[in-house]
């Protein structure tokens, strides 16, 4: 387990998992402050965005930002599974050393990892 340590100072491969749902609106406000504190944190990065079933247009958004970003994948869930089995889900796909988790409406700044 991790203590209170920087992650500056680890310089590691970082995965990190967002479970959304109905998130349009919040996901490209997250990818755009997420990826300084990865560029600045990590020797390399991904954010896989697991779509838990949402029912807006979460999946649109979500394709356009991967589109746009190599280091952003996206899972979609045909169902709503809920969010601890979207977490699992994207930490099974997580392909880096260390994996955070982080909610998707920004309740939790990107800024504190």
């Amino acid at each position: 387990m991790l203590s209170s340590t920087n992650l500056t100072s680890l310089r590691t491969t970082i995965s990190a998992v967002v479970p959304a749902y109905n998130s349009e609106l919040s996901l490209p406000e997250l990818v755009r402050r997420l990826q300084p504190v990865l560029e600045s944190n990590s020797t390399g990065y991904e954010l896989i965005i697991v779509d838990d079933g949402s029912s807006d247009g979460t999946w649109r958004v979500l394709e356009e930002l991967a589109r746009a970003n190599p280091w952003v994948r996206g899972v979609h869930m045909m169902r709503n599974y809920g969010q601890h089995n979207a977490v699992l889900c994207g930490i099974r796909l997580a392909r880096n050393e260390l994996i955070v988790t982080l909610d998707d409406d920004l309740q939790h700044p990107p800024e504190e990892i």
